[in-house]
């Protein structure tokens, strides 16, 4: 390079000024076509820098949005399979019996259809159980104590049909050819059609003195004046709604269908004039002893009403009130009808309220806890806990996994440890609150402290889990002060499993009559469930009940004093009466529509027949002495 460099001055020194001026021009122009160059190089990398940062930042946006995307589909995904197994799969609970197959140190975890059963046999219930089947007769290989059908057909009456015709069996066995031995019993039940009548109720008019002016004595309409509604029929139709669930627009195709033009405008005019007016005061006593127990267990599901000013679809809600089921005591539910899910009714309902109160982990239940200043105590709900647990069970691929690896999943061991507080719980169940208290010291306490000693590692593992496990830990981490309540009184349920039970019911009817079209409506539902639901938790007849109501309710709506409402309690002396008194009543009018009949016997033999039996007889003996 510094050869050239002195070639290239040497160069230039011999050259004259002109050859010098166009050497130095056209080096300028070099020069400028190289600067122009650079700065086009430049520009070009400018535009690639900012093309590359904007390729860069899209890259990024579209990294978080696919991560977004797989969150979004995993929650899809997850969703749809928990959708999928309540509607095609197992029970929630019995999710380990897929675990115990091959382990029999494992027991199957309570299930809550089980545990939703009205009663739950004891030991001693166990074993008088297998008194009665070793005991009970048997009818073409049927035990009665194995068939609850044969059990309740026995506390039925009964109607005796002798199938004997002497005339056939003479032409199939011979005239005094046979004899009865003795009789197989065959039952059967049948059902005697509904019959509804016209009752005509004759008042007379009464002509006095020689002028003889006439005089009409009254007759009392307890019910609706003008209105051929009666006590007997208004009862079946609310019990047709809202014990079997039937709309009154079916109702009344089934009446039609029998004969009687009743329409549903009219059962609607009936069911909203007399269920204010008769079962309304039932419904506020109910209330006010509820508020009277220690221990309540409250819920609350949704209604859809047509009419209430809003928009239309917008939820209403039906709350659930009942008295807590491990009290010895008259059950009580009430159901109260309400525009929005907010504390007001709560406030309203236990405004001078003082005890404990057990529900899931909705936030209203705590402000009136925390309002109450000690006043109030929430307990929680343990089966809402294991649902958590459960549901992050299930969105797991179990079926690509091991039977072991499965067993060592944190949501199997959760379960596991929440089975065996239910184990120990169930052994308590018909034990007295004191007794029930020590054993769940004793007993319960530990595995609870087991349980949440395991959530406790979960949550400080530092461990990745799903979103619904995420979701189950802390629900049992928030709710672990209110979870452990149960231990410190014997009368306060481990779950919110019996409120959850009865609302079933309520349910079913809503999915058959839909919505309440009005609020006055909606709040006719609630007074009636209320009572319908009181009367099965006290197991009497509903149906009765209800006409026990109609015609005792209206007799003293206008006393002053209300000492009255006791008796219209389902659990009174005076309704038990009432009921044994109808039955008694039912059973008679079977009787004198089926009397017994005298049972066939061997038709007598003539005299020369009888004869010659005795002849043979008396051969038959000769050979014998031969």
């Amino acid at each position: 390079m510094k050869a050239r460099r002195g070639d290239f001055q040497a160069m230039i020194g011999t050259m004259d000024r002109e050859s010098l001026m166009a050497l130095a021009l056209s080096q300028y122009d070099e020069l400028s076509e190289l600067k122009a160059r650079e700065d086009a190089s430049r520009k070009i990398d400018t535009e690639a820098f900012i093309q590359y940062s904007d390729l860069e930042e899209r890259y990024r946006k579209l990294l978080d949005e696919h991560k977004q995307l797989q969150e979004q589909m995993a929650a899809l995904t997850a969703r749809d399979t928990l959708n999928t197994r309540t509607i095609y799969g197992r029970k929630t609970e019995k999710i380990l019996d897929l675990l115990n197959s091959a382990s029999d140190e494992c027991e199957p975890l309570p299930d809550e259809a089980d545990q939703e059963n009205a009663g739950r046999t004891s030991a001693a219930g166990h074993e008088r159980a297998r008194e009665n089947a070793a005991s009970s007769k048997t009818h073409h290989g049927l035990k009665h104590g194995k068939n609850p059908l044969g059990v309740s057909a026995s506390r039925l009456p009964r109607r005796y049909i002798y199938q004997f015709d002497p005339h056939e069996l003479d032409r199939m066995y011979g005239k005094e050819n046979w004899r009865l031995a003795y009789w197989h019993e065959h039952t059967r039940i049948r059902k005697i059609s509904s019959s509804y009548y016209v009752e005509v109720i004759m008042t007379p008019a009464v002509s006095v003195g020689l002028e003889h002016v006439l005089y009409t004595l009254p007759f009392e309409v307890l019910l609706m004046p003008r209105s051929m509604v009666s006590e007997s029929l208004i009862a079946e139709i609310l019990y047709r709604k809202f014990v079997l669930s039937l709309p009154f627009f079916r109702q009344a195709l089934d009446y039609r269908l029998h004969g009687i033009d009743l329409s549903r405008q009219t059962i609607l005019n009936w069911v909203r004039t007399l269920v204010p007016m008769v079962i309304g005061p039932v419904v506020d006593h109910l209330a006010a002893c509820l508020l009277e127990c220690k221990y309540i267990q409250n819920d609350e599901t949704y209604i859809q009403v047509n009419k209430d000013g809003r928009s239309a679809g917008t939820k209403s809600f039906m709350w659930v009130h009942c008295s807590s089921e491990l009290l010895k005591c008259h059950p009580i539910i009430i159901f109260r009808y309400e525009r929005t899910r907010g504390t007001d009714h709560l406030r309203d309902l236990f405004l001078e309220f003082a005890g404990y109160i057990t529900s899931d982990a909705y936030i209203s239940y705590q402000v009136l806890a925390s309002e109450s200043k000690g006043r109030i105590t929430c307990t929680g709900c343990l089966m809402h806990c294991r649902r958590y647990f459960a549901e992050a069970f299930f969105v797991n691929d179990i079926r690509s996994m091991t039977q072991e690896a499965v067993k060592e999943l944190p949501e199997t061991k959760a379960l596991y440890l929440i089975r065996d507080i239910y184990r120990e719980e169930e052994k308590l169940k018909d034990l007295s609150a004191p007794e029930r208290l020590a054993g769940r010291q004793a007993d319960v306490k530990p595995k609870v402290d087991a349980f949440f000693s395991y959530i406790h590692e979960l949550e400080h593992s530092g461990e990745a889990f799903s979103d619904r496990m995420k979701k189950a830990v802390t629900y049992a981490v928030n709710q672990e002060e209110s979870l452990r309540q149960f231990l410190n009184d014997g009368n306060i349920s481990c779950d919110n499993g019996h409120v959850e039970r009865i609302i079933r019911s309520y349910s079913i009817g809503r999915a058959n009559w839909l919505f309440a079209d009005t609020v006055f409506g909606a709040e006719i539902n609630a007074l009636m469930y209320s009572v319908v639901e009181t009367a099965r938790a006290n197991s009497v007849n509903v149906e009765c009940y209800l006409r026990y109501l109609f015609e005792e309710v209206p007799v003293h709506l206008d006393d002053t004093d209300r000492s009255w409402l006791e008796k219209m309690m389902p659990w009174s002396d005076e309704y038990h009466r009432y009921e044994k008194a109808a039955a008694d009543t039912d059973l008679r009018e079977y009787l004198e529509r089926f009397p017994k009949p005298e049972r066939p016997r061997t038709p007598r033999k003539k005299k020369g027949g009888e004869e010659q039996g005795a002849v043979r007889r008396s051969a038959g003996n000769a050979k014998i002495s031969a």
